[in-house]
């Protein structure tokens, strides 16, 4: 039989993902009654086809008898991968009698060896902001607009969401929040650590959500202006806070500038004319009327990104929009639905924001495993560094989720966790967008008291599933208005305006307790993350640094799953292993803690919920 361990550094070495050319060590075990003649890798380029074989034969590694006793046949290899490109390898062994046996196949992602990511994605915090719910301010008065829609006066009513009578449900109702509205509380997301804003659209279209552009050169007049986003930006950066702007380029609106179709602009659209500059942006199957939609939603026509004038118009010429609003003061972009963007267009977007900002981010919208996602029948090449820098860490958020709502697995959530680490180039992993929830998803909130006894536990569990996103490597990204307990469903309940009278102190004390405590840590993007002890309704791992170590542990509810034993050194957590007299130098604790008689440190043993942090 033989034995492998993509993630035990016996068998693998360095861990995970290798930038090409690197140096890369595998071993593998082969143990039974009939010793083995040779071995084989066979690593396989997924693109190309090409393959890299390796052949070896027995060897002798000091000490590898004391790791596998018991007669086993130890076999190295050493390949060199000069190719970026996701590959697969697998082991094959040919027996003293000829017998052959195989391995299943392994994942390598080999990426780029130029390939870095902005450091300010490692650390700090990201804050999600939808423009139209989340700050209205009286110093800008938004002139009336030639479209229909319903300004309302309500703030905080409930979003209009009903069909009407087409059955169409038109989000055209404004509440009016306004980029002026976030200066004025620039300050507000100071204090709570934040160090970048992800804003949902911000260019003119028709919807309340924006994701339908109408004109990518305008901010929506409902809004502000440029020179308010200008200042936005301006006065975010002096107090060290990042504007993140979200890229909608797989589709415009049908009432656009480009396409038309309502004839609201006074230019011919691509609806209306052949003749039109936007024509070869679509795709028609029968004109002007039955055209490729997203989703097929006819109000989303989508657009042909590789055609040249489209892709000079967003990107590559000098004044392109992907520049030009980068010249305006944005960080970056993230980018809708990326899956859907070619990888022509993703690779040319990524060039020009770093030829405007070489620290400027690039953030796609992937829920799946990025390094492996296939997407319309085709492998992506997100993270072999021409792409993308970071993405939305859904399955991070998942697998939260379902820790502290489904039974509380830890092992399932290391999993997760190991899978992303070993996929993803450590330049990615280190730069993840952290969430809980998003525009697209029902509140974190309500996600977790669907499954609690009460608002009191549930309330526990997002401080649980906080903790463990904000220590993690990446950036934790809070979506407006979770900081101060905001419930909503689905869309557009989740997306109701903010307001922080109406909100829970706690939870906010909770959040702000929090970040100061992760700034306190100096350097802590540099920490290694390594995963600890995992199981049952018991999580917890490690962040290493030159200046010290950070625990966290998490116990997601019901009955303490380690024994509780504390190493001789003192103060500690559940037999996380830590070595002699090693004390705490400063910790952060959520929910109920006690000492035994013994001096023991137990956590979560009468609330059922509980996390620690300590810093070493």
């Amino acid at each position: 039989m033989i034995q492998f361990d993509s993630r035990n550094s016996f068998y693998k070495h360095p861990f995970g993902s290798i930038a090409s050319g690197s140096s890369l060590t595998f071993r593998i075990a082969a143990g039974g009654g009939v010793p083995a003649a040779f071995a084989r890798l066979v690593l396989k380029n997924e693109e190309t086809g090409a393959a890299v074989t390796v052949d070896g034969a027995p060897e002798i590694l000091p000490g590898a008898q004391e790791i596998l006793p018991g007669g086993h046949d130890i076999f190295e290899f050493s390949p060199q991968i000069e190719e970026t490109g996701l590959y697969f390898y697998h082991f094959e062994v040919i027996r003293q009698d000829g017998e052959t046996e195989q391995t299943p196949d392994y994942q390598l992602t080999v990426y780029s060896a130029d390939y870095t990511t902005p450091d300010w994605l490692k650390s700090g915090v990201m804050y999600q902001i939808f423009p139209d719910r989340f700050a209205r301010s009286g110093n800008y008065r938004a002139p009336r607009l030639n479209k229909n829609y319903i300004s309302r006066e309500d703030w905080g009513g409930i979003p209009n969401h009903e069909p009407d009578e087409k059955g169409i449900v038109r989000n055209n109702d404004f509440f009016g929040g306004n980029l002026r509205g976030i200066i004025e509380k620039l300050g507000y997301l100071e204090e709570l650590g934040v160090t970048a804003i992800y804003l949902n659209p911000v260019f003119e279209a028709y919807s309340n959500h924006r994701y339908d552009t109408a004109d990518f050169r305008t901010i929506d007049p409902i809004l502000g202006t440029e020179e308010d986003f200008r200042e936005l930006c301006k006065k975010a950066a002096e107090k060290g806070i990042r504007i993140i702007l979200d890229g909608v380029f797989n589709h415009t609106g049908s009432d656009s500038l480009y396409f038309n179709k309502n004839g609201r602009y006074p230019e011919p659209g691509a609806y209306q004319s052949k003749d039109s500059p936007y024509y070869k942006w679509y795709r028609f199957t029968e004109f002007p009327d039955q055209y490729e939609s997203w989703w097929g939603i006819d109000t989303l026509p989508g657009v042909n990104e590789t055609e040249p004038s489209y892709l000079d118009f967003i990107v590559r010429s000098e004044d392109s929009v992907i520049k030009h609003w980068l010249r305006c003061g944005a960080s970056g972009y993230r980018l809708d639905v990326a899956d859907e963007l070619p990888d022509e267009f993703l690779e040319a977007l990524r060039a020009a924001v770093k030829e405007i900002r070489p620290d400027g981010a690039v953030i796609g919208e992937v829920w799946e495993d990025a390094s492996n996602k296939v997407s319309y029948g085709r492998r992506r090449k997100y993270f072999q560094g021409k792409q993308l820098d970071s993405v939305m860490n859904y399955p991070l958020k998942n697998a939260v989720i379902d820790f502290l709502t489904h039974g509380g697995n830890g092992a399932e959530l290391e999993r997760v966790v190991d899978e992303i680490r070993e996929n993803y180039p450590g330049p990615a992993f280190r730069a993840l967008m952290n969430i809980l929830g998003t525009h697209d998803t029902e509140r974190i909130l309500t996600v977790l008291a669907e499954n609690s006894r009460d608002d009191g536990e549930a309330r526990q569990k997002l401080f649980l599933a906080l903790l463990i996103v904000s220590f993690m490597p990446g950036i934790p990204c809070v979506y407006y208005g979770d900081e101060i307990g905001m419930k909503g469903g689905k869309d557009p309940f989740n997306r109701m305006c903010f307001d922080r009278d109406r909100g829970d102190p706690a939870i906010l004390r909770f959040y702000r307790r929090l970040f100061a405590f992760r700034r306190k840590i100096d350097e802590l993007e540099d920490y290694l993350f390594q995963p600890r002890s995992a199981e049952g309704d018991f999580y917890s791992f490690v962040r290493i640094g030159e200046k010290g170590r950070l625990v966290v542990a998490a116990k997601s509810g019901g009955i303490c799953c380690s024994d509780g034993n504390a190493d001789s050194g003192g103060v500690f957590l559940l037999n996380l292993g830590m070595a002699e007299n090693e004390y705490l130098k400063d910790f952060f604790i959520s929910g109920s803690v006690s000492y035994d008689t013994q001096g023991v440190f137990r956590i979560g043993e009468n609330s059922g919920v509980a996390a620690w942090i300590g810093a070493l």
